[in-house]
């Protein structure tokens, strides 16, 4: 195996001076660095990262901490994380860092998995891709004062020098949808959610609370959690109020999710939906999803810039926003 010591030596230099070269430390000049460089190419050689972390206390990692769910199928189906992580991921490859995933069924799971991370591997560069209220494992990361976090999300109860957001106005976005809806003849939305201790589902649901009350309709919603008794809530909450004719749902998966209960139920499909994340499940559902395109790997790669020019500068925005659009399909038709 090629060491620092074989650069060196092919380089024309001490071993030292080889290793503060590859560090592009200042002292060493621009020509002996170019010949340490030239040296690792010819010799192929790569830094022991793992080795420098261990002495360092440091890591070149950065931890994409993604929401706790119960089932798997529930994070690995949802094509909005994979494209987030893309994006974060080609941002870190660009600064040499690598990515590593902090998941768990649970929060108890996931605080577990962060502690590792934190502890055993010396991460101090978080991504959260969820902002939650009252959240144990961003708390958890938040006591070591060197750690930088980038959430995807937006929430002002964590205000803290070293926590950076990236977002959608999901607020904007909820209202935006519901009177999408609305000028096309639907006149009793129903908002549909999996979890409102998410700001992202709770945000949106303000905006479709602020859409259907400027229409004198009352705001109703409901809760889904991937249980046998979905079916039957959602069976009452259309008995409860048979005016409704539209779902605003959290995300594709879930609209697709409802869309599967209302067959279930033989309940006959001329209701509208619309959702949000625009992935290619909504656009390859019978029929069509209309959807809010979030644009997810702009926000990944946004978040991941964020983190590295955070490192860099100590004058920088909290919060950088993404803009989102609304793509029309079958589903919001009127049949």
């Amino acid at each position: 195996m090629v060491t620092i010591k074989d650069v060196a030596k092919l380089a024309g230099v001490s071993p030292s001076t080889a290793s503060r070269a590859l560090h592009d430390n200042k002292m060493i000049s621009p020509a002996t660095r170019a010949r340490v460089r030239k040296a690792m190419e010819e010799l192929n050689y790569s830094p022991n990262f793992s080795a420098q972390n261990l002495v360092k206390r440091q890591s070149n990692t950065v931890a994409i901490v993604l929401p706790a769910r119960e089932s798997p199928q529930q994070l690995g189906n949802n094509p909005f994380f994979m494209q987030i992580i893309q994006g974060i991921t080609s941002v870190c490859s660009q600064e040499g860092f690598m990515v590593s995933l902090a998941t768990g069924k649970t929060e108890d799971e996931l605080l577990a998995s962060v502690r590792v991370l934190m502890k055993s591997g010396h991460v101090d560069k978080f991504i959260f891709l969820y902002a939650k209220v009252e959240d144990t494992v961003y708390q958890a990361v938040r006591q070591n004062d060197e750690a930088m976090c980038i959430i995807v999300g937006h929430d002002e109860t964590k205000s803290h020098e070293r926590t950076l957001f990236v977002d959608t106005d999901n607020i904007k976005a909820g209202s935006d949808v519901t009177q999408f809806l609305l000028e096309r003849g639907y006149q009793q939305p129903l908002y549909i959610c999996t979890d409102m201790s998410e700001i992202v589902q709770e945000s949106r649901f303000k905006g479709f609370q602020k859409a259907v009350s400027s229409h004198h309709i009352p705001a109703h919603y409901l809760r889904l959690t991937n249980a046998p008794s979905d079916s039957h809530h959602l069976d009452e909450a259309l008995k409860r109020t048979p005016t409704i004719d539209a779902f605003v749902c959290c995300d594709d998966l879930t609209a697709i999710y409802v869309i599967r209960l209302l067959e279930l139920l033989k309940i006959e499909q001329s209701l509208g939906f619309i959702s949000f994340n625009n992935s290619l499940l909504a656009e390859l559902e019978s029929p069509a999803l209309t959807s809010v395109e979030i644009f997810p790997y702009d926000l990944g790669e946004t978040a991941a810039k964020l983190l590295f020019q955070r490192e860099a500068s100590q004058s920088i925005t909290k919060s950088l926003w993404i803009p989102h659009r609304i793509v029309e399909r079958e589903s919001t038709y009127r049949r």
